[in-house]
């Protein structure tokens, strides 16, 4: 009967030093990855326009994105994710010298942004490729007739 015990005692310990070790290590990794990224991120040093022309552009280079999706119904979500990496290097380049509230400020309305397109991408640009498809189709079959609304 000891012998059983001491057994159990044995693979305990081992599974606690290998769990220890593991979780060392993701630890570790963990905080040599995201403290360089958020004490120094990476940012795009020939974006050297000033502040307020700076802000501008980015806005409305959002804006563009944004209604660029809306008008050909896109579903593919990677020239967006590309589009706002390139974006964010530029933002973080202008972060450095301009007013904080500013760039926090445009930083929260790109994810807005972003979120908004990425639901309109999952869930309305098919929907809204469905009806154009629809249409399309009827309105060459009916181009002749004069449609009535119905009540």
């Amino acid at each position: 009967m000891p012998r059983k015990e001491e057994r159990g005692g044995l693979g305990r310990q081992l599974a606690i030093g290998i769990y220890s070790i593991a979780l060392a290590y993701l630890v570790i990794v963990g905080f040599a990855s995201v403290i360089p990224q958020v004490f120094w991120p990476k940012s795009d040093a020939s974006f050297d326009l000033d502040c307020s022309d700076g802000l501008q552009l980015l806005r409305h280079e959002v804006d563009e994105l944004r209604l660029a999706y809306l008008a050909t119904n896109a579903t593919d979500e990677t020239a967006l994710q590309t589009s706002l990496e390139a974006w964010d290097l530029r933002l973080n380049e202008l972060a450095k010298r301009c007013n904080e509230d500013h760039v926090h400020l445009l930083n929260q309305y790109r994810y807005r942004v972003e979120l908004g397109l990425q639901r309109y991408i999952r869930e309305d640009a098919p929907l809204a490729n469905r009806v154009t498809e629809a249409l399309g189709s009827r309105s060459d079959s009916q181009s002749s007739q004069n449609p009535e609304p119905s009540p």
